[in-house]
């Protein structure tokens, strides 16, 4: 792995990203405690969670239980010390839940992920459905490093152009593809925000800008 990768790799817990998301982190923490105040115990879903994620945090309560959503089935690559935690096998898109379920939604770094503008507002309508509350963060459009390919300034490339590319090289979180249309569907299913847009799916929210530099790395749509 290059030094460039250990730096942003979301595994190691004390690489430069984790930080930054500890930082991010401590302030909607401050959320969490104050439901943890009024409660004697809340249950959080997290949509595409993941146990390190928690755990790089710093944040496990016995009085809190997090439920981690993914599409697939990861209960059998469960080890070590879960406890507080639940696996569970659903779709953002059609949550299996129902209002009332969750006392707070959470989500990082997913929405931008769910395939189209039309799929990422059926998201923030589930979100709102199951819950009242919620802490969903996504990067941001304007931040010149993107997140995904690692690549300055891959978002503002055209996705035709983009699907090229990627039919000739493994471009991190976009995988390499035989054809053009596949190259394509994988472009397409990464679709990043701008906070003007973000706001506009999630209109009763107060969106925090995280800044790095001075230019804005990521928004976080909070209601809670």
């Amino acid at each position: 792995m290059s030094v460039f990768k250990l730096f942003v790799n979301h595994h190691k817990k004390d690489s430069f990203v984790n930080r930054i998301r500890q930082k991010r982190f401590a302030a909607q923490q401050q959320h969490i405690e104050q439901l943890l105040e009024q409660k004697e115990s809340i249950k959080i879903l997290d949509i595409g969670g993941e146990i390190d994620f928690w755990k790089h945090m710093g944040w496990q309560n016995e009085r809190c239980t997090i439920y981690l959503l993914n599409l697939e089935d990861r209960i059998a690559a469960c080890s070590g010390d879960n406890n507080g935690f639940v696996w569970v096998q659903g779709n953002a898109l059609d949550l299996p839940f129902h209002a009332g379920d969750f006392d707070v939604l959470f989500s990082n770094s997913v929405i931008e992920h769910v395939g189209s503008y039309q799929n990422q507002a059926l998201f923030a309508s589930e979100v709102n459905r199951v819950c009242s509350k919620y802490i969903i963060q996504t990067p941001s459009l304007w931040f010149p490093l993107e997140p995904h390919s690692l690549l300055p300034l891959f978002q503002f490339i055209p996705h035709r152009v983009r699907a090229v590319l990627i039919m000739l090289f493994n471009i991190n979180y976009f995988p390499k593809q035989k054809t053009y249309n596949e190259a394509l569907a994988v472009s397409m299913s990464t679709l990043m925000f701008s906070k003007k847009r973000f706001q506009q799916i999630f209109p009763d929210a107060t969106i925090q800008v995280e800044t790095l530099f001075g230019i804005p790395k990521s928004y976080t749509a909070i209601k809670m």
